[in-house]
């Protein structure tokens, strides 16, 4: 991938750039196979599938924008990056993104929002999110300190919608908080549908403005794929007519339908804090007619209850955020006679510390997965089986 912004030294976000991407993927799955050699139940020849991998440019889900400039002449950038590059080109973004964003600045531009300076502590929008579907439709969130100019983009949106009908989904979020994270409790629906489709793997997921979405849809498509048919492999293997499978930190749920789909006849569980989530998991259920149970529930305390009432699942999924899964659910998962676990992990040092602690489930299956190219961000998938 070639990017000018990179080769001008305006923007450094994909450190691994100069690297040919064979090589970023290689020594990616290199150094995570030595992170996990301790944990494997088997030859690691025999453990280690073909990374997952998928397009280098143009992938990219979601994005955040840093608004700086002023209301005049607004400017679109990363977190981190230098404050004078408009990163709106930015080659990661699918077709149709530029566009878009370029009629956001309008927006800004006819609305006369300032920008936020950080270092003043003074005016208004302070990024802009992004979402983009596979079907080059586009969900837009204006984080704002206030509602100070709320009612003036609401008067200016229409024209915005009109130039780009690709705008499903238009809403503003309150951050007034003067803190590093990008965005703030309060959604405020502007225009458009409450979530957005984005078709993912075999199934339709719908992402809400504040659910969690895979950054490379066309890898999260392959990764829910690999999670389904690992789960099918091991319930023809057991033998079960009626599988419980939990999924736990499902998200949007996307390895749930996946396994719904896979394995007709089991009763799946998904799992996950997020009521927002959970609401998008319920709607693409229902949309595509899947049989699978949605929970807005702590992951941990759920499993525990569960399993003291119903007894184990068959087979358990854990897709954790970046700290994993934790002292309490891997000392569950040790001692609750599950014989199946599937990881997906973004984090493979806590993945380490979690198998370590899991010392009767070992790898037999791993495959690395490329959800960041360009970047040391280092993804995997690893089946257990109980030794």
């Amino acid at each position: 991938m070639q990017c000018h912004h990179f080769d001008a030294g305006a923007c450094r976000s994909c450190t691994l750039l100069p690297l040919p991407r064979a090589r970023q993927v290689s020594e990616g799955e290199d150094r995570v196979r030595t992170l996990l050699a301790p944990h494997l139940g088997a030859p690691a020849e025999a453990v280690w599938q073909a990374p997952i991998t998928g397009a280098e440019q143009g992938f990219r889900a979601r994005g955040k924008m840093a608004v700086t400039g002023t209301a005049q002449d607004p400017v679109l950038g990363l977190p981190g990056q230098p404050e004078t590059a408009d990163l709106s080109d930015c080659p990661l973004y699918p077709v149709g993104v530029e566009e878009v964003l370029g009629g956001v600045k309008a927006l800004i531009r006819r609305a006369q929002v300032p920008p936020y300076d950080v270092a003043r502590r003074r005016g208004e929008i302070k990024n802009v999110l992004v979402t983009a579907t596979p079907d080059r439709q586009h969900g837009i969130r204006l984080v704002l300190r206030s509602e100070k100019a709320l009612s003036r983009i609401r008067e200016h949106a229409p024209t915005l919608l009109a130039a780009h009908p690709s705008i499903v989904s238009l809403s503003a979020n309150i951050h007034p908080e003067h803190t590093t994270q990008v965005e703030g409790a309060t959604e405020i629906p502007l225009a458009g549908k409450g979530s957005i489709p984005v078709r993912t793997g075999d199934v339709t997921l719908f992402a809400r403005p504040r659910s969690f979405l895979q950054t490379h849809t066309e890898v999260a498509g392959e990764l829910y794929r690999q999670g389904a048919a690992w789960v099918a492999d091991i319930v023809a293997a057991r033998g079960r007519s009626a599988p419980r499978v939990w999924d736990l930190y499902c998200g949007l749920g996307g390895f749930s339908l996946h396994i719904a789909r896979a394995v007709p006849a089991a009763r799946v569980t998904g799992v996950e804090v997020s009521t927002e989530a959970i609401d998008g998991a319920r709607e693409a259920a229902g949309t595509a007619g899947i049989d699978a149970e949605f929970l807005a529930e702590d992951a941990t305390a759920w499993a525990l209850g569960e399993v003291a009432a119903h007894g184990p699942a068959d087979v358990v999924v854990v897709n954790p955020p970046r700290r994993g899964i934790g002292a309490a659910l891997a000392g569950f998962l040790e001692t609750s006679g599950v014989g199946d676990v599937v990881y997906s992990s973004c984090n493979p040092r806590t993945l380490a510390t979690d198998l370590a602690a899991m010392p009767s489930l070992r790898v037999v299956a791993a495959r690395y997965v490329d959800m960041f190219p360009h970047t040391e961000h280092a993804e995997v998938i690893v089946r257990l089986r109980r030794a």
